[in-house]
């Protein structure tokens, strides 16, 4: 049988470690996925179109709306199946999950457009509702993807963060994954970005209307294209190593197994993702090996593995100290490090910490020091700057998303 062909590297800052003391080294693992495929061997959806109609999507944001969701029907077809949800403080079933064929097209697209602004925003409820439809239909050897749209906070049903990620975090374990689309300046992005994460799908910042069919389209072509679903990077950690995950991307360890989560993948994707590795102190000549196993599903539902090693030899500090650097992969790692920390920030900046906020933010570039270009370093300081006045709501969002993406480390 064909397999995906993904490949998993792994490169280093140095690869040497001294003998006498421990070692910190930054570890660069890439997971590669090859070209687009052709449309007529890609992986059906089972999707649900969850999509707000509360008071506040009056106007452009409605129609502009009911144009992307009508658009996303009309790149499937008869392999696919989608639910259509709308949701204020009540909960509208426009279409349980049917396939995608033409008499179903022109019927959904009616009932889209007829959608009306109404009252207040049970996110959760609407958001429940179309994984329920997934669930219903759900393709073993499918793309089963709930896309959430919403401009406004969730003030009805299920509202805590903790618990709605927990349901995002179950669902992917099930095989149910989502992606968030916030419109706007009064949506909340911490818990749309939560839900992505843990969900396993994608977190979209969409700051005019008008951008919202664009960005419907990004994530749909991308998922025309999976190749490979519930992918993972499981690391061995050898004993007395330390291994920290940057990034604070979705994780789990269990004994000496640290893994990571990275949802579907799609043809032509490429991943980075980075940790640091602390080495205990060993003898002259030995070696210590870190592995690194990606996992995934491809499209016949089969479960395909490919690994990369990389061995750090023991020589003395000072040889290990003169050894090349690897400043390329070092200044990447940095980049992820700052939004992370950057994020952060936004969080204590938001809860009125602003003089918190400037202080991670100083104290993160202070580290990143040595590789962080000029032209970011600037940038992160006037950031600082400006969170200890305070942000504007536009600059949190956009901060929020710039760092999202930087630790998503995706292209």
């Amino acid at each position: 049988m064909k397999t995906t062909n993904l490949t998993l590297t792994a490169e280093c800052d140095r690869r040497l470690v001294a003998v006498e003391v421990s070692s910190q080294r930054t570890v660069e693992w890439i997971v590669a996925v090859p070209g687009v495929p052709q449309r007529s061997n890609r992986a059906p959806l089972n999707l649900a179109l969850v999509l707000d109609r509360s008071g506040s999507m009056q106007g452009d944001k409605l129609r502009y709306v009911q144009q992307a969701a009508c658009h996303v029907l009309d790149l499937l077809d008869e392999r696919d199946r989608v639910a259509v949800v709308a949701y204020d403080d009540q909960i509208t079933l426009l279409s349980a999950s049917v396939p995608m064929t033409a008499q179903a097209r022109h019927d959904l697209k009616d009932r889209i457009n007829a959608l009306r602004p109404g009252g207040w925003t049970d996110l959760s409820g609407g958001w429940l509702e179309g994984c329920r439809e997934i669930a219903a239909q759900q393709l073993l050897q499918g793309v089963n993807r709930s896309l959430l749209l919403t401009d406004g906070l969730a003030n009805r049903g299920i509202t805590d963060i903790e618990a709605l990620t927990h349901h995002a975090r179950e669902l992917r374990q099930r095989g149910i994954s989502t992606s968030t689309f916030g419109v706007g300046l009064d949506f909340n992005e911490q818990l749309l970005e939560a839900l992505a994460e843990q969900g396993g799908g994608h977190f979209y910042y969409i700051d005019r209307p008008d951008q919202i069919p664009d960005v419907f389209r990004r994530e749909l072509g991308e998922l025309l294209t999976v190749v490979a679903r519930e992918a993972f990077i499981s690391i061995t950690i050898p004993r007395g190593v330390a291994v920290e995950l940057l990034g604070d991307l979705p994780h789990e360890r269990h004994g000496d197994q640290l893994r990571i989560f990275l949802g579907d993948l799609f043809a032509g994707e490429r991943r980075a993702l980075y940790t640091r590795v602390l080495t205990p102190p060993d003898a002259l000549g030995t070696s210590v090996v870190l592995r690194g196993d990606l996992g995934y599903a491809n499209l016949e539902g089969q479960t395909e593995q490919v690994s990369a090693e990389l061995a750090f030899s023991y020589v003395r500090e000072a040889e290990a100290l003169r050894a090349p650097l690897h400043e390329p992969l070092m200044r990447r790692a940095s980049e992820v490090e700052m939004a992370t920390a950057a994020a952060q920030a936004v969080k204590l900046e938001r809860a009125g910490q602003r003089q918190q906020a400037q202080a991670l933010m100083q104290q993160s570039l202070a580290a990143s020091a040595p590789f962080m270009p000029a032209p970011a370093a600037a940038s992160y300081n006037a950031l600082a700057d400006q969170m200890a006045e305070g942000l504007t709501e536009e600059q949190r969002k956009e901060t929020h998303f710039a760092a999202y993406r930087k630790r998503q480390s995706r292209s």
